[in-house]
């Protein structure tokens, strides 16, 4: 009889001899392959963490050299620029727990002083990749600011009626607006014509001066006639003044346009009550707009779409032919240019002279031309009731261009900050 565990036990033994075999081929391979496995592992890791210290640098970075950039605006010393970088990335760099050692910020200023450029190198230590004798990883980073305020055509909208006349309101308007004024001008530009600022007021109507009136309405300002004669018919009883230098709206085709004043398009003077506070063509002279300011008046009521409007026609290269030839706007597409309204109230818009709608509706129609045409608005709102606030903020470019204030400190941080965003720097990497 074949006896099956005599052939069975030698076959066993075979097979464990060849798996004996086998699994030392397998651990040999797997030794083989563990350094490699662990150094792709170990560079990951490593370049993960690298990668994230870079990251924090550079926002670290970033900071400094805007840092640095408003110490150049302030007029510091290089010493002073350099260690105000210098002692923002230190403390971003502590606050973010950057893992990474850095050297110090390297920063450079351009020859016309409208950009600072910042560099710093760091080195981060290394886990899993010294299996390769890879202790660090060093990487740069780099940022530069440049002045992005370009070219700017600026006018400020202010409302003179009589209500700016209570609580101290002009006083605090004139203090805020100035510093606005300043800071704008303050900001340094590749050429002194970059900036101008012009200045639009208004009340019961707008004051245009002798200057403008003929050349917006066709018609002599502060022109008389007489209303009533005596018995002989040679001398007048009675004057009354026809045209001043007032102006209100126009009607027609070019109603909500910026269209310039001539045939079909001049302005309607249906009042001669207007107060003291003239327009102001734009200017790169500081001194002037200045002056605008410290001279505004109050009294009358508030025909805001009639601020609106001219604030409009101020910064409208439409309007090139009626203001002097330093003053005349910029093309709409002119390259690395921004036009910019700040439009002011403190009350409603309770004056109208123009017909299909009231104040409101005419501002709303205006504000909407300006947009269309690329215009960016900013609005301030103070102590203004709803409906003036309500007109503001449906003219503002965007919620975040929407100030609202109730006191004068509050008025004066809404302009630094309108300010602040007009000459903010543009960020680089």
């Amino acid at each position: 009889m074949f006896c099956v565990s005599k052939l069975y036990k030698p076959l066993q033994a075979a097979m464990l001899r060849f798996a004996k075999e086998r699994r030392a081929n397998v651990a040999t391979t797997f030794a083989l392959t563990l350094v490699p496995l662990m150094t792709v592992l170990g560079l990951t890791v490593d370049f993960t963490r690298t990668e994230g210290a870079a990251e924090q640098a550079q926002y670290a970075l970033d900071g400094a050299v805007l840092a640095a950039a408003k110490s150049l605006q302030d007029n510091e010393s290089n010493t002073k620029i350099k260690q105000a970088a210098q002692q923002y990335f230190d403390a971003a760099s502590n606050a973010n727990g950057i893992s990474a050692t850095c050297n110090s910020v390297s920063i450079s200023i351009s020859d016309d002083k409208t950009s600072v450029i910042g560099s710093v190198t760091c080195k981060q230590p290394t886990t899993l990749s010294n299996i390769v004798g890879m202790s660090e990883l060093e990487f740069t980073r780099n940022a530069e600011t440049t002045y992005g305020v370009g070219k700017l055509d600026i006018v400020f909208m202010f409302d003179t009626s009589g209500s700016m006349g209570n609580d101290d309101r002009m006083d605090d308007l004139q203090v805020a607006a100035k510093k606005a004024v300043q800071t704008i001008f303050k900001t340094k530009t590749k050429d002194k014509d970059d900036v101008r600022i012009a200045v639009s007021t208004y009340a019961t109507s707008v004051n245009v001066s002798d200057t403008y009136f003929k050349a917006v309405t066709d018609e002599e300002p502060d022109q008389w006639e007489c209303t009533k004669w005596k018995r002989n018919g040679k001398k007048c009883k009675n004057w009354e003044q026809v045209t001043d230098t007032c102006v209100t709206g126009r009607e027609g085709s070019q109603k909500y346009t910026d269209a310039a004043p001539g045939s079909g398009a001049w302005i309607d003077y249906e009042t001669t009550d207007c107060n003291s506070a003239t327009i102001t063509p734009l200017t790169r002279i500081q001194g002037r707009v200045i002056s605008a300011i410290e001279t505004l008046p109050t009294s009358g009521t508030t025909a805001g779409h009639l601020g609106i409007a001219w604030s409009w026609y101020l910064i409208s290269p439409k309007w090139s032919s009626i203001w002097p030839s330093d003053a005349k706007p910029r093309d709409y597409d002119e390259p690395d240019s921004t036009k910019i309204a700040i439009l002011m109230t403190d009350g409603a818009f309770n004056k109208d002279y123009m017909s299909g709608g009231d104040s409101f509706a005419h501002a709303k129609k205006f504000c909407d031309g300006m947009k269309a045409e690329g215009i960016v608005i900013y609005t301030v709102a103070f102590k203004a009731p709803q409906a003036g606030q309500d007109i503001l903020e449906y003219c503002g470019s965007g919620s975040e261009f929407s100030f609202k204030a109730s006191n004068g400190q509050q008025l004066e941080d809404a302009y630094d900050r309108i300010a602040s965003n007009i000459s903010d720097l543009r960020l680089s990497h």
